[in-house]
């Protein structure tokens, strides 16, 4: 079970929206681990390689995970709102998304929960434990494809026809700064 990802974005802070989905790509795959770990575990103890893998998802999920959410909220949204060039549904849209941050945030944190009893244990996670583990990551699946759908196909693309350049890269420059990066210099 070996967690593999692409070290480096696909995209950069140049490209902010396309940055944007390639962390899509990176939640759908740490939640595919999470997933894979307790089928392939179910009812047993975990090994290193198990432990390893979930250590990895988490970690994802403790640090990028919320960049990536701080990234739509605080510099996407914002920008968008402002642009005023949405229809009344996009604001909708905009505040069931930020709602579904939330959702997903409660989720896991209560999955959080259910793999630290697990990892502490020394022993098989109990049948209803896992049970709850399974439905919760099943509801987090569930959330992601629906938000990230509505995003890449509704949200990112009117923010491409409807943000200037210059917003583009005030919200690269945001991203880059969230992740505690300094700026690239630029040769004349």
């Amino acid at each position: 079970m070996a967690v593999q990802i692409n070290a480096k974005p696909l995209a950069g802070f140049d490209r902010p929206i396309d940055m944007l989905i390639d962390c899509h790509r990176r939640i759908e795959h740490f939640l595919d681990v999470l997933v894979r770990v307790v089928e392939l575990y179910a009812g047993r103890v975990l090994d290193a390689e198990a432990r390893q893998a979930i250590a990895a998802a988490r970690h994802y999920f403790a640090n990028s995970a919320p960049k990536h959410t701080a990234d739509e909220e605080h510099s996407l949204f914002p920008r968008m709102h402002a642009a005023g060039a949405f229809e009344p549904a996009t604001y909708a849209l905009l505040e069931r998304l930020q709602q579904e941050h939330r959702t997903a945030d409660d989720l896991h944190a209560k999955t959080d929960q259910l793999l630290d009893q697990w990892l502490t244990s020394g022993e098989a996670l109990p049948n209803d434990w896992l049970a709850t583990l399974r439905s919760d990551l099943a509801e987090l699946k569930r959330l992601y494809a629906t938000h990230i759908h509505a995003e890449e196909e509704q949200i990112f693309p009117s923010a491409a026809k409807s943000l200037t350049a210059s917003q583009l890269h005030e919200m690269g420059a945001e991203m880059r700064a969230r992740r505690g990066l300094e700026m690239e210099s630029r040769s004349p």
